[in-house]
């Protein structure tokens, strides 16, 4: 029979609007059934630990074998299906060795049988079995269509499997919901769930309508005042910075907010019951419509500015509507999509316990600063939706990445124990602050600190911070609200050079694009991190360069201790047009008196062309930083934010390990001296590997200075040679972690190699 695609779009269609996992799986087998023209259609999920099946649907079995027939994996067919991950379609399933008969099911009578495997990304969630009375296998059609919907079905079912709410209703087991994610960053935290509101477009405004008109309106009029005075305050800081053209665009958004049409449109539909959000998006929408109907390409590009004016209306709506903690000093657990920096900056950090974000990976930009400030995060978690446990009491746990929502007191308590045990051992770890991280053969290693989120760099010096690898200057760009002004720049970058002076301090210009936007300039692109990002964006955007240059020599001028560092670069004009706008950066501040020597100026190795390209972009740097988290993305071709594919990511892979050595030969015939940066620096199986391959710099969180120099003064830099000569010879990062594993292991470091001796897990 046929089974046009329209069917199966109908069934995936059906599935997305039902809400309960019981009925999900109902309806699957039911509308298979009716499509196939079968007598069974059944479904068996994996259990949690993957070590068994269970029939958690039917229809045409026993209802009562529902959630109590269970098969391990290779027993039966449908185990043999789940171990071989291949399809069995036979005509007489009874007579096959492999058929194991379960008498609670009564499917004896039974006799063709067909069945695939569930999958999603290469993991196996389960089995899909149809069965009928003929003697007869399944035609091929029908085999066909059948592996079509697994793959259709096996996302669904993954996040139902991951969820683990299909156990809920087939046996009885605790209240307490337990979810995987990806490591975002390492420890272990307790609190309430405080959900982190995404940033909603104003394209995705729902209709809905409101009750209190009059407060809608008031919260209406608050957002226009609150827009005004951003119009107001961006030109006024910026106006000696913008060209004619960019300044004349602040006195269009002025007058755009100051339209009748716009503050009566909305009001009229507030008065007839819309909300306030429903009422702004279908007046910006009929006001855009104007102006694109214009034949004038100047009226028509009108349009882009409306809606700009809308969607920032929008966001100061949204703003007022975030509810007030009812209790100021309680611990909070942030959940969302992916929390922004400026969402951590807008709690006091003391209160953060831990982030859980539905997406992103393990080297998000939200994980990199959660890894910075000591915080247990969580990243991709499936099957969660945050909204459902407001409030709610949540354990997370960084290091093995997982969540427990409303978990029982035994486990808060045990937890509780683990949380206090982390925190007696890192003050143990106080006793290592000024010494070295050297090796016990000699090998010594200079342990710099990441920073940039906030002004005060003392964490990186309480923790034995030999100074400043990585300074991210982006990050007081992303929690302005404007971009800030040289002055503004100044006061800051002066503050941290002369925290670690006379240490270095390696500052990094401007870098945003990939998953580092600043609220108030939107850049959209279909593919981001190959686009405007780092150093192209501030060549083109010359005066935010040039201020920010000036504000760096300045603070310089004073304490000496600066090494300016260039990200993204990936040809050898850029650096050399950097170093001549530093330069004459320079000449004009000893003109207005300010005596300033050129400080050292280095790149980020990230894009693979500049690994290429080093002996041709020697001639303008004194140094080099390896930024891991790019140059693995960019050498791999691997999306760190793209779950789909975040697995694939890992430092460790063969090519990295050729790129490392390639990069550190170069820089040591050339005499540029490079450091490495990033997460891997934080990866406890990484260092073995780095320090291996001779790199004697690294820079990393403050948080994990203390543990790192652990390991180094725990190892002999000698026995991890012919570890890396047989890494050279590895065709996975799987093999070579395993190499270099063993020696975590001997030291007593714990099973996932993320926590030192004397760390141990909860028991569930």
């Amino acid at each position: 029979m046929p089974h046009p695609l329209a069917t199966l779009t109908a069934l995936v269609e059906q599935i997305a609007r039902t809400q309960d996992p019981a009925a999900i799986m109902e309806t699957i087998v039911q509308r298979l059934s009716e499509l196939l023209e079968v007598e069974v259609c059944s479904i068996y999920l994996c259990t949690p630990e993957r070590d068994a099946l269970i029939l958690a649907s039917t229809q045409g079995l026993s209802d009562a074998a529902v959630g109590k027939v269970s098969l391990a994996m290779n027993e039966g067919l449908v185990g043999h299906i789940a171990a071989t991950l291949s399809a069995v379609n036979l005509a007489d399933a009874p007579s096959d060795d492999r058929f194991v008969y379960i008498p609670e099911t009564h499917e004896k009578p039974y006799h063709r049988f067909l069945g695939v495997p569930l999958l999603h990304l290469r993991k196996l969630v389960g089995v899909l079995v149809i069965q009928g009375h003929q003697r007869e296998p399944f035609s091929d059609e029908d085999e066909a269509f059948l592996i079509t919907v697994a793959s259709q079905l096996g996302s669904t079912l993954y996040q139902l499997h991951r969820d683990g709410k299909w156990m809920s209703n087939l046996q009885d087991v605790s209240p307490f919901r337990r979810y995987t994610g990806i490591k975002g960053a390492p420890g272990v935290g307790q609190g309430r769930l405080w959900l982190i509101h995404p940033h909603l477009s104003l394209a995705d405004v729902k209709e809905a309508m409101t009750s209190n008109p009059a407060q809608q309106k008031s919260d209406f009029a608050d957002a226009l005042e609150a827009v005004r005075k951003e119009l107001e305050s961006g030109s006024g800081k910026l106006g000696q910075h913008l060209p004619a053209d960019v300044r004349a665009l602040f006195h269009v958004y002025e007058l755009m907010l100051q339209s009748p049409e716009l503050s009566e449109g909305v009001l009229r539909l507030i008065n007839g019951g819309a909300s306030a959000d429903w009422a702004l998006k279908q007046t910006i929408d009929e006001m855009a419509s104007m102006f694109e109907q214009s034949s004038d390409p100047y009226m028509q590009a009108r349009s882009e500015d409306i809606r700009n004016i809308g969607q920032r209306i929008l966001n100061q709506i949204l703003e007022r509507d975030q509810q007030v903690l009812e209790a100021p000093d309680e611990e909070l657990i942030l959940a969302g999509d992916l929390i922004s920096i400026a969402d951590l900056a807008s709690f006091p950090q003391q209160r953060i316990r831990g982030l859980l974000c539905t997406a992103g990976s393990t080297l998000s930009h939200t994980a990199i600063v959660a890894n910075a400030l000591g915080i247990p995060a969580v990243m991709g978690v499936e099957g969660l939706e945050p909204e459902h446990y407001r409030g709610a009491r949540v354990i997370i746990d960084g290091n093995r990445a997982e969540c427990v929502v409303n978990p029982p007191q035994a486990l808060m308590n045990e937890y509780k124990r683990m949380i206090d045990q982390e925190q007696r051992f890192m003050r143990d770890l106080d006793r290592l602050r000024d010494m070295p991280a050297e090796t016990l053969d000699g090998m010594r290693v200079k342990l710099l600190t990441n920073t940039g989120l906030l002004a005060d760099a003392t964490p990186g010096l309480q923790r034995g911070a030999e100074g400043v690898g990585l300074y991210r200057s982006e990050i007081p760009f992303m929690i302005h609200d404007s971009f800030p002004t040289e002055q503004e720049q100044y006061r800051l970058y002066s503050k941290v050079l002369k925290a670690y002076a006379p240490r270095p301090v390696s500052m990094r210009t401007l870098d945003i694009g990939g998953d580092k936007q600043l609220p108030y300039f939107e850049i959209n692109e279909s593919n981001p991190y190959l686009g405007w990002r780092g150093i192209r964006f501030t060549l083109d955007n010359t005066q935010l360069l040039v201020s920010q240059i000036r504000a760096m020599l300045r603070a310089h001028a004073e304490h000496g201790n600066l090494k300016l560092l260039v990200p993204m670069i990936s040809r050898v004009d850029e650096i050399k047009t950097v170093r001549e706008l530093v330069e004459k950066a320079a000449e004009a501040l000893k003109r207005d008196g300010i005596e300033v020597g050129i400080p050292e100026i280095g790149m980020m190795i990230e894009v693979p062309s500049a690994m290429l390209l080093l002996p041709k972009l020697a001639p303008y740097i004194d140094f080099v930083s390896v930024g891991s988290n790019d140059l693995t993305q960019y050498l791999l071709a691997v999306d760190r934010n793209n779950p789909r594919v975040s697995n694939l990511f890992d430092n460790m892979h063969p090519a990295m390990l050729v790129a490392l050595e390639h990069i550190l030969g170069q820089c040591r015939q050339l005499n540029l001296p490079v450091s490495l940066c990033g997460e891997m620096a934080s990866d406890p199986v990484a260092v073995l590997m780095l320090v291996a391959l001779g790199y004697d710099c690294l820079s990393l969180s403050a948080y994990n200075i203390p543990k790192i120099k652990l390991l180094i003064r725990s190892l002999h830099h000698a026995d991890l040679l012919p570890l890396l000569e047989q890494a050279r010879h590895c065709s996975d990062e799987t093999q070579i972690r395993a190499l270099f594993s063993p020696v975590l292991e001997r030291l007593g470091w714990s099973s996932d190699h993320r926590q030192p001796p004397e760390q141990s897990k909860p028991q569930p």
